[in-house]
């Protein structure tokens, strides 16, 4: 491995990737996180802020292009599940089960929060988002109970909307019916599933030969368009050159989602750019 490597973390959560990818890297190595919510930067440890080796930007991933040079980069590690913080914090309103204000941005400058969307889009948009996005079988009746519900007040609260899915559709499972839901609302207001292509178009410019993308998602459309790309299939009609670094794909161990529940619908594939 070259000595000089330089790498990038999207998106950057409580940091503590980071801080194991530093430990493993030698003193004259670079580190960049990238992550949309300011708010990132207030969790990093210590430690990463006295270690120059590091440096933070803030920023969508999808904009990865503009920070870096093409074929500059030795590794990219995404993680595209949402970060405990940003889920635990009422506040933010990306949780069903915490009573708090529709919002569900993943950054506070952006325009558009989850009760803007599902105060303002048409009942056809809605289903259409619950069903391609979320994957949700009852996309229009729940569709259709919204619009209904909008009509009596605004939808500005995650309780109501909560409320509102679970009188539209059984529980017949040990998943809460309102996950889908959440889901797809959250993906729509931050534009991931774009952002996710965008950033693999912009992996194969900037990753130099050798250099290796790791992707770790926790949703099945989103597995999809990153298992395209492993496979070299074009997103944008370029082809890229990558080989298969171990097994299709790698899940936690059993002791991984005991320690840690929400790691057990991840999935985490490797490539290596070899040409």
């Amino acid at each position: 491995m070259r000595k000089k490597r330089q790498l990038c973390r999207l998106t950057f959560g409580l940091g503590g990737h980071a801080f194991a990818i530093l430990k493993r890297l030698d003193s004259e190595a670079k580190l960049t996180g990238i992550d949309r919510d300011p708010e990132s930067l207030l969790k990093v440890n210590e430690v990463l802020e006295k270690d120059k080796r590091f440096s933070f930007i803030n920023d969508k991933f999808g904009n990865i292009q503009n920070h870096f040079d093409p074929k500059s980069l030795d590794g990219i590690l995404v993680d595209l599940g949402i970060s405990s913080n940003q889920l635990d914090n009422p506040e933010r309103g990306f949780s069903f089960q915490l009573k708090g204000p529709l919002d569900m941005r993943m950054s506070q400058s952006d325009k558009v929060s989850a009760e803007t969307w599902i105060n303002k889009s048409t009942k056809e948009e809605i289903a259409k988002v619950l069903w391609e996005v979320g994957e949700e079988r009852h996309s229009r009746k729940i569709s259709d109970s919204i619009c209904r519900e909008r009509e009596l007040s605004p939808i500005n609260t995650t309780q109501r909307l909560s409320e509102i899915i679970l009188a539209s559709k059984p529980r017949r499972s040990k998943k809460h019916p309102a996950t889908n839901v959440f889901r797809a609302i959250r993906m729509e207001v931050n534009s991931e599933l774009q952002e996710l292509q965008s950033l693999l178009v912009s992996a194969g410019k900037l990753l130099r030969e050798g250099g290796r993308l790791a992707v770790i998602s926790f949703h099945s459309l989103e597995d999809r368009i990153v298992k395209r790309f492993v496979q070299g299939k074009s997103l944008d009609g370029q082809n890229f050159s990558f080989k298969k670094v171990g097994p299709k794909h790698f899940k936690p161990s059993q002791e991984e989602v005991i320690r840690n529940p929400r790691s057990r619908s991840a999935i985490l594939r490797v490539v290596e750019r070899i040409s």
